[in-house]
């Protein structure tokens, strides 16, 4: 499937049903979030940026953590349920980004010292994942917190198995690995930034 494929499936499947995962209901994403949620090193984060925010059930759990929160989806559908479900949160922002090229700088005030990837890096090809990795990288303030979870399962329109999209983002420099929660169903993976990309580089 390719990336307007990808587009348009996602539109589908938001535009007909408000929880097509059912993250909000089942209790295997009830626990996932909790999961997540508890191996966040600090209590609280300056700026976060959610991409693949989806309907926003994670979002609006992060923004408990966080005093600013970007979360961002490629479908308007999301976007739209997304906004609905933190209009209680003034402090978050939910945008239509297309990624990797639409990634973020940065927030105005500094890099965000959290972004949390949740179910969404297995729909890049090899090319588009690198870039998605190096992207979160360079945005990432140093000491700041990167998390990835994605189901470890095979389904039709991924592009990448888990293992390799983590992969990806364990081969970037400037990064140490915090830790490391599997399960037959589900793979996460905490790194916190360590230096600049100019001193790793040099």
């Amino acid at each position: 499937m390719n990336a307007h494929a990808h587009l348009a499936h996602f539109e589908r499947l938001y535009s007909n049903d408000n929880d097509p995962w059912r993250v909000r209901d089942s209790w295997y994403e009830q626990r996932k979030r909790a999961v997540l949620l508890a191996c966040l090193p600090q209590q609280r984060y300056r700026n976060a940026f959610e991409p693949g925010c989806g309907n926003g059930e994670l979002s609006a759990e992060l923004a408990l953590r966080c005093d600013a929160l970007l979360a961002s989806d490629a479908a308007q559908s999301a976007v739209a349920l997304a906004r609905e479900r933190i209009a209680a949160h003034g402090h978050v922002q939910v945008d239509h980004l297309i990624l990797p090229d639409d990634w973020p700088e940065r927030p105005a005030d500094g890099r965000f010292d959290l972004i949390v990837i949740s179910e969404l890096a297995y729909y890049f090809d090899a090319a588009a994942l690198d870039d998605l990795a190096q992207r979160a990288v360079a945005t990432l303030a140093p000491g700041g917190t990167l998390l990835l979870c994605h189901w470890q399962q095979e389904f039709d329109d991924r592009l990448q198995p888990t293992r390799a999209v983590h992969d990806a983002f364990h081969r970037q420099g400037g990064l140490q690995h915090e830790l490391r929660h599997e399960e037959q169903s589900f793979l996460l993976d905490v790194w916190l930034r360590t230096a600049d990309l100019a001193q790793v580089r040099s």
